[in-house]
């Protein structure tokens, strides 16, 4: 008999060696004490002020992600746009380049020498200043003569 009360025992109750029996709660207890409605009950200030920190804190992680995302666009947008100002640069120094060696060929092989003659300081001529009356004329006359006559007498200087 001793034999059969052992067998039923250890069928019955499994013994589990090194390890910890976990014990089970009562779902009354779980439910009782996690319950959001039966805690906002007992303590509606501190399910409210709960609520809001939930609130505040979903808000911090969304603007975040959307500081985070602008920040990022932005940099790329700088990234790209100083990319494009260094290919400028280069090309303008390219172009500076050539139109100084164009510029260059040219005065080598300009016969300027029938336009160009040798002076001395007893040469210069010097044109005394217009009297304000003359300067008054000027400003009279219509934009277009001005400009007209602005252009006309602005002298052309050749290279640089």
């Amino acid at each position: 008999m001793l034999l059969i009360f052992d067998l039923v025992s250890r069928t019955l109750y499994k013994q589990k060696v090194g390890q910890f029996q976990k014990k089970k709660l009562p779902k009354g207890l779980l439910n009782g004490v996690f319950s959001s409605k039966q805690v906002q009950r007992k303590f509606p200030i501190q399910a409210a002020f709960h609520i809001a920190l939930d609130g505040a804190l979903i808000g911090i992680l969304i603007t975040v992600a959307i500081v985070s995302s602008i920040a990022l666009h932005s940099q790329y947008l700088w990234t790209k746009s100083f990319s494009k100002l260094e290919s400028t640069r280069d090309l303008n120094r390219r172009l500076l380049e050539s139109t100084s060696i164009i510029e260059g060929y040219l005065l080598r092989n300009q016969n300027l020498s029938r336009y160009l003659v040798p002076t001395k300081a007893e040469d210069l001529l010097y044109v005394d200043r217009p009297k304000p009356e003359e300067t008054k004329k000027l400003s009279d006359k219509t934009f277009k003569s001005r400009l007209f006559e602005r252009i006309s007498s602005s002298q052309v200087k050749s290279g640089y």
